[in-house]
């Protein structure tokens, strides 16, 4: 759908009740300015289905490590004012609130701020938290958050940058020493081994799909009289860069990961608007702990719940998207090599990784990578150049 989110549009949720109807009265969700159509069609819209969120309220990791960073510092939360981001269907505004928080305002870009309010009032906390629907960009509050949470992270931490609308709202509508919850943020990467063999996988499709092709040209030039060969470049282009130059959302298991390494770590207190939007720069090496098939470099995330320096948190925790903590539905990228090598454990791979933000929608990122060392048996030389993967 490509509608503005309104409250007033009358849709039927799954009572048969009108969004409007289920949060009791349209005007109980306060508004902001919506997001602009082409940003909500290409990133907001899924949030507002319910269907969505479920895959997020399920995932038993985000959920267990959110809570317990809230209503394990009760004293951090009591008689504050915080501020939800992104509050979905308010879930963590209500823990906000059984912490102990004087007011919590969840902003929510969507018509899921409807939901939210029918939660919160379900739950006997109206008259905690106050539910805004529009952009966190456009709200104006009479005060400031002591606390500011959100769930922003996208696959590989960075993608939907998100992390720019929190860092705007610690900037603008947050107290000076406040907290932000996760307050810490790093990218992990590892060498990892595919024993499913995926990258031949997708060797086969894009032979398959070549071979396709060449048949639909000749239907072209025998049936409709029309040469199309022109194109075959350019379509053999799309194929190469879809199955080689996209990386591949999945859930690693633990004997899959040969090395890792922490190579990109921020205090989101201290980040700047302009280093978010810069291109973020890595170069690390990856000492392997095992033998394996080295089929390529893996990246996931950890963020922790640290509080700030002026109100830290008396029992920090850790969100970590590693195989090691099993299913998120944030799952790991997997970034292929067209051919696997065998490695040695103590061999060393030397990375550079560059991440920079998708021209034609900086909501995605592009991940550009470049592998050399010496490894196997013979230590021989391995080397991959400055190869380009997009996290869609």
């Amino acid at each position: 759908k490509s509608e503005s989110p309104e409250i007033s549009s009358g849709r039927m949720d799954g009572n048969g009740e009108s969004k409007e109807q289920a949060s009791g009265k349209g005007e109980d969700v306060i508004k902001a300015k919506a997001p602009d159509g082409v940003d909500y069609a290409n990133y907001f819209c899924a949030y507002a289905e319910l269907y969505h969120q479920k895959q997020m309220l399920v995932d038993s990791v985000r959920m267990e490590q959110y809570m317990q960073a809230i209503l394990g510092n009760k004293s951090s939360f009591k008689n504050k004012i915080v501020l939800d981001i992104g509050a979905g269907t308010g879930i963590l505004s209500i823990w906000a609130a059984k912490a102990g928080a004087l007011r919590v305002y969840a902003i929510e870009a969507t018509e899921m701020a409807v939901y939210a309010r029918r939660l919160v009032k379900a739950n006997g906390l109206g008259n905690v938290i106050k539910v805004i629907q529009g952009k966190a960009e456009e709200v104006k509050l009479e005060e400031k958050a002591d606390i500011i949470i959100s769930e922003w992270m996208g696959c590989f931490l960075l993608r939907e940058s998100m992390l720019d609308t929190v860092i705007w709202a610690r900037d603008n509508l947050m107290k000076k020493g406040g907290a932000l919850y996760p307050s810490h943020a790093r990218i992990v990467m590892a060498a990892i081994q595919d024993p499913d063999r995926r990258i031949e996988a997708k060797k086969l499709q894009n032979s398959n799909d070549r071979k396709e092709w060449a048949q639909f040209l000749k239907i072209a030039q025998k049936k409709y009289d029309v040469n199309m060969d022109i194109l075959t470049g350019s379509y053999h282009k799309e194929l190469d860069d879809y199955y080689f130059n996209t990386a591949i959302c999945l859930n690693l298991y633990p004997k899959q990961v040969l090395a890792e390494s922490s190579v990109i770590e921020w205090d989101l207190h201290n980040i700047t608007m302009k280093q978010l939007k810069d291109d973020k720069i890595a170069n690390f090496n990856l000492v392997f702990s095992y033998d394996g098939t080295f089929s390529g470099l893996g990246g996931w995330f950890d963020v922790d719940f640290k509080g700030s320096k002026a109100l830290p948190a008396k029992n920090p925790v850790i969100l970590s998207t590693s195989p090691s903590v099993g299913y998120t539905h944030w799952g790991q990228q997997a970034f292929l090599i067209p051919q696997p090598t065998k490695a040695m454990k103590g061999d060393t791979l030397s990375v550079k990784m560059r991440i920079t933000r998708q021209k034609k929608n900086d909501r995605m990122i592009d991940v550009h990578l470049a592998m050399a060392g010496k490894i196997g048996n013979q230590k021989e030389d391995f080397s991959r150049p400055l190869t380009l993967y997009h996290v869609e």
